[in-house]
């Protein structure tokens, strides 16, 4: 792989993953509409959507860059692989709370519905980041792996294409994490 890639490696490497990205995306907001639509908790569901998905590429983007890094410079190791987990699942784990106490002070300032007991507005987020984070980073390992084994620069395929999966499996652990605590 160049040190320099020149514009049109750039362009060649990231367009056809934007594509896969944008694709995902828009199947991801279908999925989403149409899955938690019925439930009686829509409103208070859907104000800690666009948080988890702003949530995830938030952390899931430093965290493939970081690794893509380690591999580009040679220092890819167990330990900074480790300290690099644990530096984003803390992170969200903070984060999700977070999350959880902005949704419950927009539902009492805007909604004023109390249909969800506290508890579960601050176990959702961070029971479905988790879920969506067990799955995106051994994912997203792996592509920066075999993209850079394949001479590809990782900073320019896997973060688009990560983006998609992600969006995907966030919508699919919040749902899940929605029906296992039996939110109505």
């Amino acid at each position: 792989m160049e040190s320099q890639d020149s514009k049109g490696k750039i362009v060649k490497e990231t367009f056809p993953s934007e594509i896969i990205s944008i694709i995902g995306d828009i199947f991801a907001g279908i999925i989403l509409s149409f899955l938690i639509l019925p439930f009686e908790s829509f409103l208070i569901l859907l104000l800690m959507i666009p948080a988890l998905l702003s949530l995830r590429g938030n952390l899931s983007g430093p965290f493939i860059a970081r690794t893509s890094r380690d591999f580009i410079i040679g220092d890819f190791t167990k330990r900074s692989w480790i300290e690099n987990v644990l530096a984003t699942y803390s992170l969200s784990i903070i984060t999700a709370f977070f999350i959880g106490i902005f949704t419950i002070l927009l539902n009492i300032a805007f909604f004023k519905i109390f249909i969800l007991h506290i508890g579960y507005l601050i176990a959702i987020p961070i029971i479905s980041i988790v879920l969506t984070l067990s799955i995106s980073i051994p994912c997203s390992t792996g592509l920066n792996y075999l993209a850079f084994r394949k001479g590809l620069n990782p900073n320019n395929i896997v973060n688009p294409i990560m983006t998609a999966i992600d969006d995907f499996f966030t919508v699919f652990c919040f749902l899940l994490t929605i029906i296992l605590l039996g939110v109505p």
